[in-house]
C-alpha cells in the first residue's frame, strides 16, 4: 500500500516525494543560470525527463529559458536579473 501521508488532506505517494525533491535540485542549481545538460547530469535524468520537468516549472512561473548560445538553452530561475538583456 502507497505510503499517502500528507499535511494537505491529499494523499502523496512517494513518487510525488521524488518529484518534489527533484524541484528542490534544479531550484537551488538555478542560483546562476545553467544549460540543460548541466541540469540532466546532476539529477541523472534523460535529455526528456529534465526538459519535460524545466517545462512544468516554466508553466508554474518559477524558471524561464534565459537564453540560447549555439544552440545550447541556458535556464534561470524566474525573476533573476544577471542576465544584461533583462535590465532596463
Amino acid at each position: 500500500m502507497p505510503d499517502t501521508s500528507s499535511t494537505s488532506g491529499r494523499g502523496y505517494t512517494r513518487r510525488n516525494r521524488g518529484a518534489d525533491e527533484r524541484r528542490r535540485i534544479v531550484l537551488e542549481a538555478l542560483r546562476r543560470p545553467r544549460t540543460q545538460a548541466e541540469l540532466r547530469d546532476a539529477l541523472g535524468m534523460s535529455n526528456s525527463g529534465i526538459l519535460h520537468l524545466l517545462r512544468r516549472l516554466e508553466s508554474r512561473g518559477l524558471v524561464r529559458p534565459a537564453e540560447r548560445v549555439a544552440g545550447t538553452r541556458i535556464w534561470e530561475r524566474a525573476g533573476q536579473r544577471g542576465n544584461p538583456h533583462d535590465r532596463v
